[in-house]
């Protein structure tokens, strides 16, 4: 509401304030004629001051100082003329014959932009001078010095004014704003107001660009405010020598007019620059990148025509100013789509543009002579600078109310998926409970004698099981790897055994003989790479589980290479090729997607959840990898994978040869795991079913378990008992497995602290970071496996 209120109220008063600078609500004062201006009927007291314009007397190649009968006249203020043919460089006289009241004894004269060099007489006194006159360049000493003078006493009712002029370093000569005459009174006010607007204006911009410089550093991301304050600090540093008054020539010595000129160039090229950067950082898009580079172009062409000499310089720099009006409309265009496509501001920006413009065209007329007005630029560098400060406070008004609807948004984001993780979580136990029966008992029931039927029907089972198992497996890893929870576990692997284990595990599940599956080494791999055993094996399994799912026929094979990089690091190059059903082209797309089976409509398998090869690609790029594929229908397909790795020689002791056995059965040494690593085991668990089947597990390896149905009988146990071995459930409903924990961790009873295993459906990173920080020791996910038993017992008892 209030930037309305600006735009619809504010501006309007800005511009008819300004106005008011310029328009007077009195008569037009009379214009020379023919070398005379008639004042004997003006009241200056009532209506101001006169500017001097009209019609002057010029006597070409004269330094005159009486009045001439030359017929020729001249336009002032304008480029000097010979009956309408421009003058060149060279010097002359002007003349004025100014009729007044001869009652009116005293008045005061006001100059106006004279180049390059002049004296004013009244008559024959001499009664100023800027600059030195000269009848060439070399003579000739260039100033431009506005000031107020008296003119002297007189007895009668002419003023008869002389103005010696030379010109040889400038491409355009002349009176180029107009000389005012009035009282003591009102040239000094006029002097007066005329400087105050300079310093007004030169404040004001200088204020803003200190303000948004300011702005900028505690938003360094907002490049605007910076460059919007670099054409700030120019405008206002030009002001001083382009103003209405031209402050910095009253107090330089004479002498430094080409240096000035130069220097003014060189700021206007600055200028320029930074206000199309500015733009171009407002409106970023590629699409107008021609007219930005054609503006910065422009921009710097000026420079350029520094080593010529100040003639031809300053005529380069007139011209140089239109091109620059051409390319700030040509600006217009990124500016008004703004306003259409309704981004936030742009009515400010186009209002300040086009403002800038009508001024900046009116001192261009004035730099060529051709319109007798006081420089005005230095009035559109303030309509624009308010006006930008206004649109970029609209704009960062409109990207704090951005920020804060995609903070809000990111706060919904994070709650949304807060939720999915708990109810993920929670799913994710509820289910796996009852498997931890289902799969265990399975595995109980696979170590008793059975007749090849029920061993059939129990491998169904499982396998219905496992499947159920993979399920939620993969859909706990997409969330975890949506939400950016996704650990990478770094570890030495022996990358050629990791690869024959891979292979002799597909083999196995192959009901075929009509496929075959091979592994090729292509030139030498690294024997042993750093990398997440676990994903990297998560990887191949799925592209293998893809290739042999989707072959009936033909050929597997796993083809490695690397490509040696910097820093012992190798580029691993892994492609699973298969000479399968293939995949459509207009489908390859879709690969990738989750919950996508593109296979099921070409080969009626539907078994799987669409989310392995969405997993595998996540997985790839988490280990800055990347994953394509290559495929023809009816042909077969190519995944290929290229990850970095780093390359070890440290050694690792592994079993050269890959044991195939069945997961229903238990190595026959481990029956007496017991005898090997003897320890009291205590199993804390509320459910009756996993209870059941963890004390079958440990009856198998040769321990008898001690069992607790809830927290506080565990904590009653552990005293009692003294265990060497805790297997935690981490929910149970009176005393929870973290507080149980933390209680044993804190008994001073207990001579020596047992090992405790958190025992949990929940797989979810933050469960296990909260089991391990209230002191447990490891963490075993149901279903629970009698191999991931073993494994668990053997790795703590020898700690």
């Amino acid at each position: 509401m209030f930037l309305r209120f600006v735009l619809k109220v504010a501006i309007p008063f800005l511009i008819l304030t300004l106005a008011g600078c310029f328009s007077y609500d009195k008569p037009n004062p009379p214009t020379a004629e023919k070398g005379v201006l008639d004042l004997r009927n003006w009241n200056f007291d009532l209506n101001g001051n006169v500017p001097l314009n009209g019609d002057w007397k010029i006597v070409w190649k004269q330094l005159v100082i009486t009045q001439n009968d030359n017929s020729n006249f001249t336009k002032i203020p304008g480029n000097w003329t010979n009956m309408g043919v421009p003058y060149k460089e060279g010097y002359a006289t002007l003349q004025l014959k100014i009729l007044v009241n001869p009652n009116a004894k005293t008045f005061y004269l006001q100059n106006g932009v004279t180049r390059n060099a002049f004296r004013i007489l009244v008559g024959e006194e001499k009664i100023y001078e800027s600059g030195k006159l000269g009848l060439d360049s070399e003579s000739e000493i260039s100033s431009i010095n506005i000031q107020t003078i008296a003119l002297p006493s007189r007895n009668d009712n002419e003023i008869n004014l002389n103005i010696q002029v030379s010109c040889f370093h400038y491409h355009v000569c002349g009176i180029a704003t107009p000389y005012l005459i009035g009282t003591h009174e009102g040239i000094t006010k006029s002097f007066f107001e005329a400087t105050s607007r300079d310093i007004l204006v030169m404040a004001s911009l200088g204020t803003l660009a200190f303000f948004h410089f300011v702005l900028f550093l505690f938003w360094k991301d907002e490049k605007t405010h910076l460059y919007f304050s670099f054409v700030c600090f120019l405008a206002s540093v030009r002001l001083l020598s382009i103003g209405e008054t031209r402050l910095i020539y009253n107090y330089f010595p004479m002498g430094i007019y080409e240096i000035m000129v130069r220097l003014n160039g060189f700021s206007f090229t600055l200028l320029y620059l930074s206000f199309v950067r500015y733009v171009k950082e407002v409106y970023p898009d590629k699409k107008y990148s021609f007219i930005y580079s054609s503006n910065y172009f422009c921009a710097i062409l000026l420079l350029f025509g520094i080593p010529f000499p100040i003639p031809i310089y300053s005529q380069i720099q007139s011209l140089h100013l239109i091109l620059s009006l051409l390319g700030l409309f040509s600006l217009m265009y990124p500016i008004v789509h703004g306003v259409l496509i309704k981004k936030p501001g742009a009515k400010f920006f186009l209002f300040s543009l086009v403002s800038t413009m009508l001024l900046f065209s009116l001192d261009i007329l004035t730099e060529f002579a051709k319109k007798g007005t006081a420089y005005l630029a230095q009035y559109g560098f303030l309509v624009f600078g308010l006006s930008q400060a206004l649109f970029i406070a609209d704009r960062m008004i409109q990207n704090f109310k951005n920020r804060e609807k995609l903070k809000q948004e990111k706060e919904l984001a994070l709650a949304e998926v807060k939720f999915k993780s708990a109810f993920l979580s929670t799913m994710s136990h509820e289910i796996r409970t009852p498997m931890n029966g289902i799969l265990g008992m399975t595995q109980m029931f696979g170590q008793t004698n059975l007749t090849e039927e029920q061993k059939e029907y129990l491998s169904l089972i499982q396998f219905s099981g496992e499947n159920l198992l993979l399920l939620i497996n993969d859909i706990l890893d997409l969330t975890k790897l949506e939400s950016g929870k996704f650990e990478l576990r770094l570890e030495p692997i022996v990358l050629k055994k990791l690869l024959n284990d891979m292979v002799q595990l597909f083999k196995s599940k192959l009901n075929t003989e009509s496929v075959k599956i091979d592994l090729v080494i292509d030139g030498e791999i690294p024997d042993t790479i750093i990398t997440d055993q676990r994903r990297f094996t998560q990887i191949l399994s799925n592209l293998l589980g893809n290739a042999v799912k989707f072959t009936e026929n033909g050929s597997i094979s796993i083809i490695v290479s690397s490509l040696p990089m910097e820093d012992k690091k190798s580029q691993l190059v892994l492609q699973v090729k298969d000479t399968g059903i293939g995949i459509p082209n207009e489908k390859i797309d879709e690969l990738f997607q989750p919950f996508m089976q593109i296979h099921s409509h070409l080969s009626g398998k539907t078994n799987g959840t669409g989310l392995g090869l969405t997993i595998t690609k996540k997985i790839v790029e988490e280990l800055s990898g990347t994953i394509t594929v290559q495929s023809q229908l009816g042909k077969g397909s190519v995944f290929q994978v290229e990850i970095p790795v780093e390359c070890t020689h440290d050694t690792i002791k592994t079993n050269k040869v890959t044991t195939n056995q069945s997961i229903l059965k238990v190595v026959e040494w481990e029956k007496h795991l017991a005898e090997q690593f003897p320890a009291k085991i205590l199993v804390a668990d509320d459910d009756s079913i996993n209870l059941k089947v963890s004390k079958m597990f440990l009856k198998k390896l040769g321990y008898t378990a001690i069992v607790a149905e809830n927290g506080n009988d565990t904590l009653l146990l552990v005293e009692k008992e003294k265990p060497d071995f805790i297997f935690l459930d981490v929910q149970m409903p009176d005393l929870d497995g973290i507080q149980v924990a933390k209680q044993i961790r804190q008994n001073q009873i207990l001579t020596k602290q047992p090992i405790i295993i958190a025992l949990t459906a929940n797989v979810m990173e933050e469960e296990k970071e909260k089991c391990l920080a209230a002191g447990m020791n490891d963490f075993m996910t149901k279903p629970l496996l009698i191999q991931e038993l073993v494994f668990m017992i053997k790795k703590w008892s020898k700690e």
